[in-house]
């Protein structure tokens, strides 16, 4: 379904570089998030690429299945994956992902700057179970073999900071509103498709 990894040191301080810029064209029409400060930043492709290209390969080794689909057209000299954009979510509290999907063949999230940790948000919801609190979760949401709606949680806090996530572009994901902090959670995200 979907692949975890470290973003190494040099790359994280590369893209803390572009995250830093005065951004100017924005993502919001193109995007699901219920989120005010989305931007487009194109000179974080190369920088990202060679991270995805490994990942992709370690992603078709461990859902062999699932990239059969792929694989006769990736194997084709015309039929190339690449990155094809790449925008930064400045998402303040309260603001939020609904469940959507995204273009292309697989997707990714860097969460580049979680400022709260998952006891705070949970310490806000006193009266509530644990396994009920959605505070600041980025989610996976999938049918299981019966035909029955689950939702795989990842409770993504400050320990995240420097983790990404690779998944089929098409794997329905949402991000919760979190609600103990004033500063940005700042995440990248981006497509791959074929290029023709």
């Amino acid at each position: 379904m979907y692949l975890l990894a470290t973003v190494p040191p040099e790359v994280s301080s590369k893209l803390d570089e572009i995250v830093k810029q005065k951004h100017t064209i924005k993502a919001n029409h193109d995007l699901a998030g219920n989120i005010k400060n989305e931007f487009m930043i194109p000179d974080a492709k190369p920088i990202i690429w060679p991270l995805l290209d490994i990942l992709i390969k370690e992603w078709a080794k461990k859902y062999p299945s699932e990239f059969a689909r792929l694989g006769s057209m990736s194997n084709q000299e015309e039929f190339r994956l690449m990155l094809f954009n790449t925008w930064v979510n400045f998402q303040k509290k309260h603001e939020f992902n609904p469940i959507h999907t995204h273009d292309g063949v697989f997707s990714f999230v860097i969460w580049h700057k979680v400022p709260f940790t998952q006891k705070d948000e949970y310490a806000r919801f006193p009266n509530m179970k644990e396994d009920q609190i959605k505070a600041g979760h980025f989610a996976f949401v999938v049918t299981n073999q019966m035909g029955k709606v689950i939702q795989h949680d990842m409770c993504v806090d400050n320990t995240w900071e420097g983790k990404m996530a690779l998944f089929p572009a098409d794997l329905n994901h949402i991000v919760y509103p979190f609600y103990t902090s004033d500063e940005y959670r700042i995440s990248i995200s981006g497509n791959v498709g074929f290029q023709l």
